[in-house]
């Protein structure tokens, strides 16, 4: 099996079946003993055990290079580590956030596979991480693989440098109105929150394989009865400051060419103090086009 190990907030793991593959998610371990026990969160029934790593806060460096562990499928198993990103709060021992953050700093690899856990029908999909000494991770590419053998199908490689802020990075939907779910998205941090950068990829049946319909934006919500996709911008908090400007860009999907055509744009503006709302200002829009926004400003 082809597993993906990720320390994150719920302990993830995932990993990829080689004879049948089926993806396999699993998360929130409870502590047995000396090890750490998961359960399926997937339709493929299956746990496992950790023997010999720990997830114990404000630990720098886990003791080990090799993951030893026990599954309900496939038996024991011995991982050896490709790389350990591992970054320790503030509020947690000085000293070991120093190693924490000098481990981070020194970490460095190229296109190393990350398994993701959403996938269509026929593919599944492997994000390809890079990092440099003293910088954060980067999204550098995806490659695609079949579900039917396991292959390698497709890369993609002109991700434009978003972060690897997501566990799950890839969400599957229907971006090209055709009612199947077999497209993704691609997104620059959590999904949920506002002003994320998102880029689109649609599959075209005809050539077998996804292609770059021309939607990138923030936030993008669809209209599949007008076959239209909106990019919501927000500069500034509404609930903080006096007051905000949300742009929303309006794109239209071609059938056709498979691409989406820049349709229309309006720019709100927010005074909270007066409670009202108005059409943006020649300026307002300009500026909050020009403005670098954190993802996450609630709108």
């Amino acid at each position: 099996m082809n597993l993906v190990l990720s320390l994150g907030y719920l302990h993830h793991i995932l990993y990829v079946d080689d004879e049948t593959h089926e993806i396999t998610y699993l998360a929130l371990p409870d502590r047995i003993n000396n090890g750490y026990f998961f359960k399926s969160y997937s339709d493929n029934e299956d746990s496992l055990t950790l023997k010999n790593f720990d997830f114990s806060e404000n630990k720098a460096k886990s003791e080990d290079d090799f993951l030893i562990g026990t599954s309900l499928k496939f038996g024991d198993f011995k991982l050896k580590k490709v790389f350990e990103y591992n970054v320790i709060w503030n509020n947690g021992n000085e000293k070991n956030h120093k190693d924490s953050k000098k481990l981070v700093n020194n970490t460095e690899f190229k296109n190393i596979e990350f398994l993701q856990r959403d996938l269509t029908e026929n593919f599944y999909f492997k994000l390809l991480l890079s990092k440099k000494k003293k910088e954060n991770i980067k999204i550098t590419g995806v490659n695609v693989y079949s579900k039917k053998n396991g292959k390698l199908v497709q890369t993609i490689n002109n991700i434009k440098g978003y972060g690897f802020f997501a566990f799950n990075a890839i969400q599957i939907g229907d971006f090209d109105f055709d009612g199947n779910a077999n497209d993704f998205l691609l997104a620059d941090g959590e999904t949920h929150a506002a002003n994320v950068p998102q880029t689109y990829y649609i599959y075209d049946g005809l050539q077998n394989k996804f292609i770059d319909p021309n939607l990138e934006g923030y936030t993008i919500r669809f209209d599949s009865e007008k076959k239209i996709a909106t990019s919501t911008k927000t500069c500034g908090n509404e609930f903080i400051d006096p007051t905000s400007i949300t742009i929303n860009k309006m794109y239209y999907f071609n059938e056709n060419t498979k691409k989406y055509n820049y349709l229309d744009q309006y720019c709100i503006a927010y005074d909270n103090k007066k409670f009202f709302q108005k059409k943006c200002t020649k300026k307002e829009r300009q500026d909050c086009e020009k403005a670098v926004v954190e993802v996450g400003d609630e709108p």
